[in-house]
């Protein structure tokens, strides 16, 4: 039996989880927003990195960079500052990052992204649940942004990223939006308590019971 707390499609509107067959993807238009993060140790260099959801940011662990790509070398086991925040992040090398999408920086939200929650387990992140099971932020977040919904958060988020002058550009983008088939809610990435139970030592009695004639 495993116990343990992983990501799985949250519908947001029912208020639980649900199965990958129950979630269907839509295409739709929708924007990239490259964010600056600064360098902590050499002030005058920054990590662009090109995200679809901008909110997430508050739950950022690390941004990760694959480890052949020159660019980036001298930077791999330094900081960021996370913009919008008073945390740093460490600079890992990761060979899933693509140096070819965007700037060839990734930032890293194991608790609300399937892909960077592998990166997290890989690297031991620490996990950072931004969300409450309604999709508004917790307490985790700065206290500018707790209790909003995760589409105000987006517009605040947004907003002042610019004034800050970390949102160095916007490019229209095609993305997949994931939706519960039964409330047409966006599905949430979410964390939650799940339990797996190993079946087969459970069924081989039954198995032995029907090729022996018992049943």
């Amino acid at each position: 039996i495993y116990k343990g707390k992983r990501l799985s499609n949250w519908d947001c509107q029912l208020q639980t989880a649900v199965s990958d067959l129950e979630v269907s993807n839509e295409t739709r238009q929708g924007h990239l927003w490259h964010i600056r993060y600064r360098c902590v140790d050499t002030p005058n260099e920054s990590l662009v990195v090109a995200t679809t959801r901008p909110e997430t940011l508050l739950g950022d662990v690390a941004v990760a960079v694959h480890p052949d790509d020159a660019r980036y070398q001298h930077l791999i086991g330094q900081s960021v500052h996370l913009p919008l925040t008073d945390r740093t992040l460490p600079i890992i090398a990761d060979p899933e990052v693509d140096p070819e999408f965007g700037s060839g920086c990734v930032k890293i939200t194991p608790a609300h992204d399937f892909n960077d929650y592998e990166v997290g387990e890989r690297h031991d992140l620490e996990k950072i649940n931004i969300f409450e099971a309604d999709a508004s932020l917790n307490d985790q977040v700065p206290e500018t942004y707790r209790g909003l919904s995760r589409e105000e958060a987006r517009e605040r988020v947004l907003i002042d990223l610019e004034k800050g002058n970390y949102l160095e550009k916007v490019e229209d983008h095609k993305l997949m939006v994931p939706r519960g088939d039964r409330s047409n809610s966006i599905i949430e990435p979410y964390l939650t308590d799940q339990w797996f139970v190993k079946i087969g030592p459970l069924a081989e009695p039954a198995i032995t019971a029907v090729k022996d004639g018992r049943i």
